[in-house]
């Protein structure tokens, strides 16, 4: 059974383009065709329907062959392209190759069409069949770049609720048996009773002290409340005190709100940033900057610790060790910004994230 091919034959004699249809139909194709022989005809034949394949004559009285070819490119479409001409030099040949032309064949030689259109036509598919694919898995990693930040955005959340029940609820609750311990104090003499509510009130202080610390690892109420610098600076006070080294923090200039969810990754990567570099690099300082370029938020840490070697680190998370640098870098993307890497092992480390879009809120 013939195969239907969509021609479109750009040639002014119709004779020769006769000449074309038949070698056409003797290779097994059913051609349904149109002659066109100026650039406005096949403007208008371009868009009215589809098409599988375009024949062109190089030399025209009022069109060309390249002229033709230079239509259907500024017009996006991708079918295959051939040239056929009565008389064409190599080099004129070779010229319309690299223009963009599939292929060219000699008015003489017409026994090379059907080869030549069968296979351009596999290679027209192959093409299609890519752009399709990669369309799919444009759209997947789209879907998917969503999901992520749904579920970043719902763990944030009860990360948020969960540190405010800890503080406000189970916070408050042990604060009043503290205070009922403490109250029946004075009522007993010294001796084991005493002694087992100053215990118990010892116990309730413990527990209260990892209510509230556990509610400021899950999500710090500062950031919500006061915003990005002054969470910043208080969690680097704190981490600075706990470890002992000194980390200094510079955000001079800044407005005090940003975009909650640049807020939130700027945090996060922070927090992870200096995390790492306590728990891997032994620094003796750390340095963390937020800055403003325009539209423009930059957050820098840096520390003068051990480094590390980025490709191998990031291997590694590949292989599922550690995530700490994927998870930076899916968080910057996520907020819409980027997140890059720059250590050597011996010379520190630092952690650039970057954000293209507006970020400011409010002042």
């Amino acid at each position: 059974m013939a195969v239907p091919l969509r021609v479109l034959i750009v040639e002014d004699k119709e004779d020769d383009a006769a000449l074309l249809v038949r070698e056409l139909a003797q290779g097994g194709y059913a051609p349904a065709h149109q002659r066109v022989d100026t650039a406005r005809a096949m403007e208008l034949a371009l868009t009215a329907q589809p098409w599988d394949l375009v024949i062109a004559d190089y030399a025209m009285p009022s069109f060309s062959g390249t002229a033709a070819l230079e239509l259907l490119t500024a017009s996006g479409l991708d079918i295959p392209f051939i040239v056929v001409s009565g008389a064409i030099g190599e080099e004129t040949a070779v010229a319309a190759m690299k223009a963009g032309a599939h292929d060219y064949l000699m008015k003489s030689a017409l026994g090379r069409l059907v080869p030549a259109v069968r296979r351009e036509l596999q290679d027209a598919e192959v093409r299609r069949s890519k752009r399709a694919s990669e369309q799919a898995l444009r759209e997947a990693n789209l879907r998917l770049r969503a999901l992520s930040s749904r579920v970043l955005e719902i763990q944030e959340t009860e990360r948020r609720q969960l540190a405010r029940e800890l503080h406000d609820e189970i916070g408050q609750a042990l604060t009043a048996v503290k205070i009922n311990l403490q109250a029946l104090l004075p009522h007993l003499r010294a001796g084991a009773g005493a002694q087992r509510i100053e215990d118990s009130i010892e116990i309730v202080d413990d527990v209260l002290a990892q209510a509230r610390n556990l509610s400021l690892k899950l999500r710090p109420a500062q950031l919500d409340d006061l915003g990005l610098p002054a969470a910043l600076r208080w969690y680097l006070d704190r981490q600075a005190r706990i470890a002992g080294v000194a980390i200094h923090f510079d955000s001079d200039g800044l407005p005090a709100r940003f975009r909650p969810d640049i807020e939130t990754a700027c945090f996060r990567i922070a927090q992870e940033a200096v995390t790492n570099a306590l728990r891997h690099g032994r620094p003796g300082e750390i340095s963390v900057r937020l800055a403003c370029e325009g539209p423009v938020v930059h957050l820098y840490v840096r520390d003068n610790g051990a480094g590390f070697d980025v490709g191998r680190a990031r291997n590694k998370a590949i292989d599922g060790g550690s995530l700490g640098l994927l998870s930076m870098e899916e968080r910057a993307t996520l907020a819409g910004g980027r997140a890059e890497f720059r250590s050597t092992p011996g010379n520190g480390a630092e952690v650039h994230a970057w954000f293209d879009e507006p970020a400011r809120v409010a002042r």
